[in-house]
């Protein structure tokens, strides 16, 4: 069953110019070692009709709707809040690394620092005073938002769970693509 409360990313991938502001918000904002990054941004050449173009794809954790994570983790240190995010409780974490291992997006990380797991939690000490999460406003192009998910599929008939570079699988990511220019 799909959560209606389920918040998501929208990504208007068109408009991505790849320049990876989004990623460095994020690090400022969660204080994060300079070799550490919930946020990545990726490049894909893409062939067109008028020849080879570079499309973007910025990608976080994913808020899954059945988080490997969560499944994989001997120590319950993975939560799902009533808003469908995906919340690593770091104090219960032991440092297995299976987490690492399960996760298809690449979105969880070890820190050496303390050797636990951490990753993107969208902000949620933003998201819960009603903000935007850091990404979200460090991106200049506004190509980056987030929303509840099944909201924006049914009311934009651009949006889709489907994206160069990214595609619905069997975890149930939670990132919304728009295929449209504003």
């Amino acid at each position: 069953m799909e959560n209606k409360h389920q918040l998501g990313f929208v990504f208007r991938q068109e408009n991505c110019v790849g320049c990876q502001a989004c990623t460095i918000a994020c690090q400022i904002h969660n204080e994060l070692p300079e070799d550490v990054r919930f946020r990545k941004v990726d490049r894909y050449e893409v062939k067109r009709d008028d020849g080879m173009v570079d499309v973007w794809l910025s990608h976080s954790c994913m808020h899954c709707g059945n988080p490997a994570c969560l499944m994989v983790c001997p120590a319950q240190a993975y939560t799902v809040r009533d808003d469908g995010l995906v919340v690593l409780n770091r104090e219960k974490c032991t440092g297995c690394g299976l987490c690492v291992s399960a996760c298809p997006y690449d979105a969880v990380v070890m820190l050496k620092t303390d050797g636990k797991a951490a990753k993107c939690n969208m902000c949620i000490e933003l998201i819960d005073q009603g903000l935007k999460p850091a990404c979200v406003d460090g991106c200049p192009v506004k190509c980056l938002d987030t929303d509840r998910v099944q909201q924006v599929l049914a009311q934009k008939p651009s949006a889709s769970k489907q994206g160069v570079g990214y595609g619905d699988c069997i975890t149930k990511p939670n990132m919304v693509i728009i295929k449209e220019r504003p």
